[in-house]
């Protein structure tokens, strides 16, 4: 990005007219974060002009797509600074003292793809603190644990001597209680979903055989196991 109305790397027409003063969704001035998702990971960057200025300086880039201004405060030096949040990646940037565009010579620079000279900086992403597991952390304590704190009250032992309760109906449509699809004894009709990973038992089998069924499901199919074992001697 060169002299006013030059192109910028990004194919933008960066003009004096053209910019706002606001804020834009690349780069938050004053270190205040917007809203926006990608802001949420981006570092405090400091930008400083150290050539003078008769009135102003703003600093424009890519990190707000060539679309904002944001303005440089004098410091008790003499000097310009803002700090600026921007999201981690390669940006360059700009100045504009006084109404023209200037490169520092101070910082590092390089050329977009059109030729003009730009500024440029790697913004690194912020290092996480690093955070001690639970069993290492010195100051954690176990919580108290009386044994008011449980309820698991004792059985009443009548409930012992009750008859156990009915089972649902849906559940005699067991595959141990249908016969064959075909001739062959192979396929078996498609089963209930209600009987699904229930444990079905048959003792009525030929030489006191017990045969106990269950049936699973993957995605579309099915798929039932079948145990046999002879009766207690």
């Amino acid at each position: 990005m060169g002299a006013t109305g030059s192109k910028d790397k990004l194919g933008g027409s960066p003009s004096m007219s053209g910019m706002s003063g606001m804020t834009g969704p690349g780069g938050v001035p004053g270190g205040e974060m917007g809203q926006s998702p990608e802001l949420k990971c981006a570092v405090p960057v400091q930008f400083r002009w150290h050539h003078g200025a008769q009135r102003e300086v703003y600093v424009v880039g890519s990190f707000s797509n060539w679309q904002t201004k944001i303005r440089l405060t004098r410091e008790d030096d003499g000097h310009f600074g803002t700090v600026v949040q921007i999201v981690p990646g390669i940006h360059q940037y700009k100045f504009i003292v006084d109404g023209e565009w200037r490169c520092a010579q101070d910082q590092p620079r390089c050329l977009d793809s059109v030729g003009n000279e730009n500024n440029c900086i790697e913004v690194e992403e912020a290092e996480q603190p690093e955070e001690l597991a639970i069993d290492q952390d010195p100051t954690r304590e176990d919580p108290p644990s009386p044994r008011n704190t449980y309820s698991c009250p004792p059985v009443d032992p009548d409930e012992y001597i009750k008859d156990p309760p009915a089972m649902p109906p849906h559940l005699q449509y067991s595959l141990l209680n249908c016969p064959p699809a075909n001739n062959q004894g192979t396929l078996l009709p498609m089963p209930h979903h209600s009987t699904l990973n229930h444990a079905y038992i048959n003792k009525g089998l030929p030489e006191g055989l017990i045969a106990v069924g269950l049936t699973s499901r993957f995605r579309h199919k099915f798929v039932t196991t079948v145990y046999y074992s002879l009766p207690p001697s």
